[in-house]
């Protein structure tokens, strides 16, 4: 089984382990923010704010269901990241048929329920307002539904090679699929003039060369996860562990998409220029949400392996060197985001009052990022561990916190679009909190499902 893993994490240095399997991991992730920067550029400078608004609350109601596919490709990776500590590899190998069976199967049922239901969804649930903000939308979403049985393919390869240390390949496949975006974005938006359609099927294009990429390398690339044709098999043991560990993760992503729908409709409550300045700052918040999220999976995918291990020693250490990075990146990116906060909401092609909004929607959060970049790897350490319900209600914590807080100050304080953006760091003190306490009574310790005399 030699050519089972790239990166066994249960020996040498914690810190540099998590943080040389991360970098990939980061590098992916950026390229996954731009890759929804440049539809915002694209659509906010070639067609009009009122797209870009579109647009940005349709991604918001896009991630509602990557929700699934995050969840329970993270539950997965869980399950496989540890059976590879273990050095189980029959049962690695059965799990990874199982997942990959599972996933597809709800992307095929999510995709139908995307494109059959934009327009009600999109009025109703995000509060849309009839005209041509809505009609941006709804052509746009349904366009980007047809993507997601390919997203739930890409989470689940993507999600099996972290958990046998193979970072790298995620980026390749993002930067396949942000390429092909780029190119395809500027021939359909700004060349052949297709408005948010061409943008929303340049997207899917771009997934389906990222979903096609990552089949094709896993198979290259790993022995023992070429299946014949009775090989890829779907175990009932194997599939109920799944989603023990991928249940709660996808209830964590579908609180914070959940969240985000409220947070969003209470956007939408304050018109056009508003929409479009939130849109940017989502997008800006991405960026810096970039380096706490990928070591967050370092730490998870290191946790996991030597839980399996038994190795609790080895996880209280790199977790302390985990906050200690993440720390130092979280400090610079404040400083950088506070300064060029102006510049880089101009390239959206936003203006006046939204121009205004978006700069002061950044400037705000670059003061109390680091919060969230420490809770984040804490999160990181209960999924690895298997302790996934504890990640959950910090998830479900913070974003609770975060709509009642927001809502609170527009409708009973009459605050402005501001009470949006102040609300953020009043749901990061309550999650940062809670897993504090967990981490340091040790009620993680004993969730892994490889157990050890």
């Amino acid at each position: 089984m030699a050519n089972v893993g790239r990166r066994d994490m249960t020996e040498g240095t914690e810190w540099k382990h998590i943080l040389l399997f991360s970098l990939p991991i980061m590098a992916g992730n950026l390229l996954q923010q731009l890759y929804n920067t440049v539809d915002g550029i694209v659509v906010g400078n070639f067609v009009s704010q009122n797209a870009l608004a579109a647009t940005g609350t349709a991604g918001t109601l896009s991630f509602l269901f990557l929700a699934l596919a995050i969840g329970f490709g993270n539950g997965s990776g869980v399950m496989a990241a540890q059976l590879f500590g273990a050095r189980q590899y029959d049962e690695l190998r059965e799990a990874v048929s199982t997942a990959l069976i599972l996933l597809v199967g709800m992307g095929v049922c999510v995709t139908l329920f995307g494109c059959l239901l934009a327009r009600p969804l999109l009025h109703g649930l995000m509060n849309i307002a009839a005209g041509e903000v809505l009609d941006y939308a709804v052509a746009y979403f349904t366009i980007y539904s047809l993507g997601f049985v390919l997203q739930f393919i890409y989470n689940a390869v993507a999600a099996i090679l972290r958990a046998v240390g193979d970072s790298r390949a995620t980026l390749y496949f993002l930067l396949v699929s942000s390429l092909i975006n780029l190119v395809l974005d500027l021939l359909f938006v700004v060349v052949l003039g297709w408005g948010v359609g061409g943008a929303a099927a340049a997207t899917v294009l771009s997934q389906l060369g990222s979903a096609a990429v990552s089949v094709a390398y896993m198979f290259k690339k790993y022995p023992i996860f070429r299946f014949g044709k009775r090989e890829f098999v779907f175990r009932g043991d194997k599939c109920r562990l799944c989603l023990r560990l991928g249940v709660p993760s996808t209830i964590q992503q579908s609180i914070v998409s959940f969240g985000n729908v409220f947070i969003q409709r209470l956007v939408n409550s304050f018109g056009e220029a508003a929409m479009a300045a939130f849109t940017v700052g989502v997008r800006m918040e991405g960026y810096l949400f970039v380096p706490a999220v990928g070591l967050s999976v370092g730490v998870s995918t290191f946790t996991a392996q030597n839980v399996g291990a038994g190795r609790i020693d080895r996880v209280r250490r790199g977790c302390r060197g985990g906050v200690a990075v993440v720390l130092v990146i979280a400090f610079v990116l404040e400083i950088v985001s506070y300064v060029f906060a102006a510049p880089i909401s101009a390239l959206f092609g936003v203006e006046g009052e939204a121009m205004a909004l978006s700069i002061s929607y950044v400037r705000f959060l670059a003061f109390f990022f680091w919060m969230f970049a420490v809770y984040i790897i804490f999160s990181g350490l209960f999924q690895g561990a298997g302790d996934v319900l504890v990640a959950m209600a910090g998830s479900l914590l913070s974003l609770a916190v975060r709509v009642i807080v927001s809502y609170t100050l527009v409708r009973v304080f009459h605050w402005d679009f501001s009470a949006i953006w102040c609300a953020m760091p009043v749901g990061w003190v309550f999650c940062l909190g809670m897993v504090l306490i967990r981490y340091f009574t040790g009620g993680w310790k004993d969730k892994g499902i490889v157990q050890h005399g």
